[in-house]
């Protein structure tokens, strides 16, 4: 197996191993005696770790293993060799929910569009809209409250509070250009869950209490909504 991967990588990667197991080879050794010289050495190295570590050690070991061996690295780093583009061609932008409290956005304009922008001289900025929804079943936008965050143009990404909770959110990403407004793309649903956590009628009992004091609530800060102690309701 070591054979056959080394013989699969190009003479520069082969002096990369040669390198990583300190191997100084001829400088006019060819291809085929190099791999004979590392394969020899591979060989030695592993059999030396294994006598070196007891049965135990040789069990975690093996939950580590990768496809390709430390010792035959593959021809080259492809995270190096890809480059990913600032931008693409598609204008979107996508909501995530991090607590009941915040929300993130990130988005993509396309170059076209961006560039019709930076172009124009009478482009007045990009904004988000913060929809408040009535339902989460709807497909229509049934809005319930909403704000504007104002961002530029070479925004990707912003952070924003939501005013209330146990409500479901969306977002507009917006440009104003010529003196209109132009809707450029909205974004998914988010739920933004509730802040305090249901109790039953009465208050919870000793062993819900324990469990809840368990869950390291004051660390998260939620409050539990406190119990009427005539009525059962809570506030």
């Amino acid at each position: 197996m070591i054979r056959q991967r080394l013989e699969e990588l190009s003479l520069e990667a082969l002096l990369q191993v040669a390198v990583r197991n300190e191997v100084d080879p001829d400088p006019d050794i060819d291809r085929h005696e190099l791999i004979d010289q590392l394969v020899e050495v591979i060989t030695e190295n592993r059999l030396e770790r294994e006598a070196a570590t007891n049965a135990p050690g040789r069990v975690e070991q093996k939950k580590f293993i990768l496809h390709f061996d430390d010792e035959s690295p593959r021809d080259q780093d492809f995270s190096d060799s890809i480059d990913f583009p600032d931008q693409y061609s598609h204008t979107r932008i996508t909501l995530m929910l991090r607590d009941p409290h915040w929300a993130f956005a990130y988005w993509d304009i396309s170059a076209g569009k961006k560039s019709e922008y930076e172009r124009s001289e009478r482009f007045d900025g990009l904004f988000l809209r913060v929809l408040e929804l009535e339902d989460d079943q709807e497909e229509e936008l049934q809005i319930n409250d909403s704000f504007e965050i104002p961002v530029q143009l070479s925004d990707r990404s912003w952070y924003m509070y939501l005013p209330r909770q146990d409500a479901p959110y969306r977002i507009q990403l917006i440009g104003k250009n010529l003196h209109r407004r132009e809707l450029l793309a909205v974004s998914n649903r988010v739920r933004s869950p509730r802040t305090t956590l249901p109790i039953p009628p009465g208050g919870a009992d000793e062993r819900q209490k324990q469990i809840l004091d368990l869950c390291g609530l004051e660390y998260l800060e939620i409050r539990l909504p406190s119990v009427d102690a005539a009525t059962g309701t809570g506030d």
